[in-house]
């Protein structure tokens, strides 16, 4: 890694004791239901779903029932499309339709795709539908105000890396956040 292009945000140790937040928050207010859909949103969510799945089983084992959604709301750093989603064959079959579901994603940045999902989830009758992320940027939206589980607050619009985030397909595996600098 080329320390001069990145720069630590959130150390591993940060992140961690995110994701172990974040999963005490999701037991208090799930602990009764007997099963939990958990939707992470691919590629991005995928480490952080790892982490937290991880961490749910550990405090309360076998009603987590993981289905993946693939997402595509960028085509370039920093370049925002419309989000494009797509549910594998079988999803339907992956989810209980009477469990509560969260959608699980790295970052809440404008929304855009966690709304577009959800909506498409209300269609297939899943409900309720929350939104845990690791890293919420704070800004104002139009939609998808703000998660319902987060662990961790960006203030600045810099492009973070690391823990599933992205640069150019690069830096998704890191174990910590950084800040890619462009310079």
């Amino acid at each position: 890694m080329n320390n001069q292009e990145l720069r630590l945000v959130w150390s591993s140790e940060q992140v961690s004791k995110g994701v172990e937040q974040i999963a005490e928050s999701i037991i208090k207010e799930f602990g009764d239901d007997p099963l939990v859909n958990l939707v992470p949103v691919l590629t991005g969510g995928l480490h952080f779903c790892a982490a937290l799945s991880s961490e749910l089983e550990r405090r309360a084992p076998a009603k987590w029932l993981i289905a993946p959604v693939f997402s595509m709301a960028y085509v370039g750093d920093g370049v925002l499309s419309e989000p494009k989603i797509e549910f594998p064959s079988g999803f339907d079959l992956r989810v209980d339709p009477d469990s509560p579901t969260i959608i699980v994603d790295d970052l809440l940045d404008s929304g855009t795709t966690l709304a577009e999902l959800s909506n498409l989830l209300r269609q297939k009758s899943l409900h309720p539908i929350k939104i845990a992320v690791l890293v919420e940027r704070n800004r104002k939206r139009s939609v998808i105000h703000h998660a319902d589980f987060s662990a961790l607050k960006a203030d600045e619009d810099d492009w973070l890396v690391g823990f599933g985030m992205d640069s150019e397909r690069r830096y998704r595996g890191l174990d910590a956040i950084y800040v890619r600098d462009s310079g």
